[in-house]
């Protein structure tokens, strides 16, 4: 049989009839596959607010809900390992409301304790920050220990039943990460529990933060905002400075800031160019519409309170003043506006989407959530005895302001 020619090449009809099988095979493979592909649906798009929610920036209620879903049950980064240098040191602390402290203990772990006793719930640590290995309340005269151990009960130790043991201070979860952070979250649930912090998210070149800085200073201011103002900031100051008076045109270059680490949902670390200085910011919410910015400064150097003196302790405070002015001038106007939640960060909807998500729980639930709140143990027959002494003696003369 005379062969067919092709461009002058000869064809071969079985490797014509290969080529064909080939590609109806592959015809058949890409249709199966496109047919099972497009049988799966995408995943449906997480909800997105397409307005503010109601009474987003001035709502007391909302402000509330705020406090359940968010400061109850988050891990919040409220300190710095720096702080504690030696046993017994401690500072008290306020996040939206909730009132605790922070101690190191002899065992050198770092614990964080509601600042309520177990008595009558008056103040256990009575200043802003100390130290102390025992801390005592006034009020009736319990004292515990740095690991929050009920050490001394006037009129309770000696009362047969009495438990010492079930009578220890609040805990507070408490972790520190490899920066030396310390993180606390309010719930004690299990899932809490075997939960981590988040971690911060960077912008810029950090200075080297470890957890053998240097605490140097600390400072706080009051401004009348709403507190998801300052976690829709980009990192402040970039762009510019406030140098304080006096500054220098190399000095205001030294303070520009290198970077930031955020950690959600209200903390920002600070560092500046040139300086072994570094700063921990903190907003904590006390109303809906005013908000306390926390600054507390590290060294990176084994520097004093007097080397953080004149132009950059200047210079700091100034930029923060400016800052909150800035948060109240915005804030009047965004209190009566209408403005779409899309135009908000990502962390607004984040912070929307979770008080959401627990008014949803709460709805089911038939009541409100608070993950935050301690609950008192019931009182045995002895607690009761001893109470009835307590009374009759009038032990602690010192009215209870709570």
């Amino acid at each position: 049989m005379a062969a067919m020619e092709l461009s002058g090449d000869t064809f071969n009809p079985f490797f014509g009839m290969s080529l064909a099988l080939a590609l109806s095979v592959s015809l058949n493979v890409w249709l199966l596959l496109s047919t099972a592909t497009s049988s799966i649906p995408p995943p449906a798009p997480l909800p997105k607010h397409q307005t503010l929610p109601q009474g987003w920036w001035t709502d007391p209620n909302r402000f509330q809900a705020e406090r359940r879903a968010i400061f109850s049950q988050s891990w919040i980064c409220v300190s710095h390992r720096g702080r504690f240098k030696k046993a017994g040191d401690y500072v008290v602390y306020d996040t939206a409301g909730f009132r605790f402290f922070i101690i190191l203990g002899k065992d050198n772990v770092v614990r964080s304790f509601h600042n309520v006793c177990r008595h009558r719930a008056f103040p256990v640590a009575r200043k802003d920050s100390g130290s102390a290995t025992v801390l005592g309340c006034r009020y009736h005269g319990w004292s515990y220990n740095t690991k929050g151990e009920l050490t001394k009960a006037p009129f309770f130790q000696d009362v047969p039943g009495f438990d010492k043991s079930k009578n220890k201070l609040f805990e507070i979860l408490t972790r520190e990460d490899n920066n030396g952070f310390l993180h606390i979250n309010f719930n004690t649930s299990q899932e809490a529990v075997d939960s981590s912090p988040v971690q911060g998210v960077k912008t810029g070149k950090l200075s080297r933060i470890s957890r053998d800085v240097n605490f140097v200073h600390t400072f706080e201011l009051r401004g009348a905002f709403n507190w998801k103002l300052a976690v829709n900031e980009e990192p402040f100051v970039a762009s510019r400075t406030y140098p304080a008076k006096g500054l220098t045109n190399s000095t205001s270059r030294a303070l520009t800031p290198a970077g930031e680490l955020r950690f959600y949902p209200v903390t920002a670390i600070q560092t500046k160019s040139g300086r072994p200085f570094w700063y921990q910011i903190t907003y904590s919410p006390a109303s809906a519409e005013e908000t306390i910015l926390r600054c507390d400064v590290y060294s990176t150097h084994n520097s004093t309170m007097s080397n953080c003196e004149g132009a950059v302790k200047d210079s700091l405070e100034q930029e923060l003043t400016q800052k909150v002015q800035e948060f109240e001038a915005v804030f009047a106007r965004l209190r009566h506006s209408n403005e779409r939640l899309d135009h908000m960060s990502e962390t607004q909807a984040q912070i929307a989407q979770a008080v959401d998500a627990h008014l949803a729980k709460e709805k089911v639930a038939g009541k409100e959530i608070k993950p935050a709140v301690v609950q008192q143990q019931a009182r045995s027959a002895a607690s009761v005895k001893a109470e009835k002494i307590c009374e009759t003696v009038e032990c602690g003369s010192e009215k209870m302001e709570w």
